[in-house]
């Protein structure tokens, strides 16, 4: 193993030790068949043809409603210049994702967006879910937001360099590229690929006001971001707490280092780069943690999309804790705090909005929700106060 590998799962391993979790761990371990993943994922998941089907209709839907939604591209370095210490490889990649957002907004003189960061177990899918009610960024374009959703690095469609060659500072150092980008024009679209092609001629658009939003350990993302660089508009924290983590969430954390204690596995393929490794072993699992009170139609949209993550964003994530508890306070926009109140994994939203001195915070507790709070039957009304928060603050 590499010193970087070394470095990464070594710093990972003492802080999960030093944390006051770590006795629960070993008392909170399922050993049940279940937990191991062998239960089987539920037989109402789409075959791939039905998945093509529904994603189709998505695009119809927004055409329908004069949504625009186009593939977009940004050139980005694997760097990390946050206030969080870890290590990067280097490297410049590509990060892939799309922007949604009304004919309108894109038209109009003043624009604003917000950059979505799903978490470690999901991918930009988390925001792009092909269920009617539920695909978050059509969701918001039918409230009147433009949305700017991606693959992280090492997700998915996005570049997926070696897993131990990026880290959560990295992340949250090409989300600060990103929204540069954002502002300038400076990235690519493919307006062939676009819902609306008429709508996206010519040069990207640029925004004039960017809010960063952050699911899971996507919310720790994007308030790096916002207490190392300060150039967002806005915060949203969805379903993370640094000091609110629970047994569960660590036990999955702690079965995933061993992963890659022992050096992870391809991001896909085998052929694919190494250093990733699951979070939640099987569908089970998968299923169980993230939940509650959710259709099942959406569960079984969700499961297949289950994705390996970078030993490096995980190895990273604990240590970085300890930088936010310094850092919190000197954010100043304005933050919203969005937390299901089921949710098996985080808790404590209360205590991590106090951490916010500087800001102007709101805090949103969604009655029955988990982990993927958004994707709970409540989910027209989180979208409603979401959508209210952003028009209040003009974002």
């Amino acid at each position: 193993m590499s010193i970087i590998r070394r470095t990464a799962v070594l710093a990972a391993a003492v802080a999960l030790l030093a944390s006051p979790v770590a006795a629960a761990l070993a008392a909170s371990s399922d050993t049940s068949p279940a937990s191991r993943g062998s239960s089987q994922a539920s037989a109402g998941v789409p075959t791939p043809a039905e998945r093509a089907d529904a994603a189709r209709a998505t695009a119809a839907r927004m055409t329908a409603a004069d949504i625009v939604d186009v593939p977009v591209s940004f050139t980005v370095r694997n760097t990390n210049r946050s206030k969080t210490g870890c290590r990067t490889s280097g490297g410049t990649y590509t990060v892939r994702g799309h922007l949604t957002a009304p004919a309108s907004v894109l038209s109009g003189s003043k624009r604003a967006v917000t950059l979505y960061q799903h978490g470690i177990a999901s991918g930009e899918w988390y925001w792009r879910l092909d269920v009617p009610g539920y695909h978050y960024a059509e969701e918001l374009a039918e409230r009147g937001h433009a949305s700017l959703t991606i693959d992280r690095l090492g997700y998915d469609t996005s570049d997926r360099p070696d897993g131990f060659g990026t880290c959560i500072g990295a992340e949250a150092d090409i989300a600060h590229q990103i929204v540069r980008q954002l502002r300038s024009g400076r990235y690519a679209l493919d307006a062939k690929s676009a819902t609306d092609p008429a709508a996206v001629k010519g040069s990207p658009p640029k925004f004039d006001t960017v809010t960063l939003a952050g699911q899971s350990n996507g919310g720790q993302v994007v308030q790096i971001e916002a207490y190392s660089f300060g150039e967002v508009d806005g915060l949203m924290i969805m379903d993370w707490s640094d000091r609110g983590l629970t047994p569960e969430a660590n036990t999955r954390f702690f079965s995933a280092l061993q992963t890659c204690m022992a050096g992870g596995q391809p991001s896909q393929k085998a052929s694919d780069p190494k250093g990733y490794a699951y979070y939640d072993l099987g569908a089970d699992q998968f299923r169980r943690g993230n939940f509650h009170d959710t259709e099942e139609r959406v569960v079984d949209a969700a499961t297949p999309h289950q994705n390996r993550h970078p030993c490096g964003d995980m190895t990273s994530q604990l240590d970085s804790v300890f930088t936010d508890l310094e850092h919190l306070g000197s954010i100043k926009v304005p933050v919203l705090l969005v937390y299901g109140d089921d949710d098996a994994r985080v808790t404590g939203g209360a205590a991590h909005r106090r951490l916010f001195t500087g800001a102007d915070t709101e805090l949103v507790d969604i009655p029955g929700a988990g982990h993927y709070a958004t994707m709970a039957r409540s989910a027209p009304r989180t979208f409603d106060r979401i959508a209210r928060w952003l028009d209040a603050r003009d974002l």
